[in-house]
């Protein structure tokens, strides 16, 4: 006898409403984030001759772009599946 495939529960108890809340709110903090941080490199950039960049600033901010392309990669994840990991 073959079963047909059960429907996913939704819980929609106060504790799944709450987790939402906080991820939106985690959403919001992530693209502000973002925001500034892409800010930052564009005045880097704008503002720097680059002819007098030191290693270390070029690993800083070589860090700050990839930390700005994780953030949109989670992002994006989060508003494809709805929840952080």
């Amino acid at each position: 006898m073959i079963q047909a495939a059960e429907e996913p529960v939704f819980d929609l108890g106060i504790e799944s409403m709450r987790s939402q809340e906080y991820s939106i709110g985690i959403f919001i903090f992530m693209i502000i984030s973002m925001l500034v941080f892409v800010g930052v490199i564009v005045l880097f950039y704008q503002k720097t001759d680059m002819s007098n960049v030191k290693t270390g600033e070029k690993a800083l901010m070589g860090m700050i772009v990839l930390g700005v392309i994780v953030s949109a990669i989670f992002a994006a994840v989060q508003m494809l599946d709805g929840f952080l990991f």
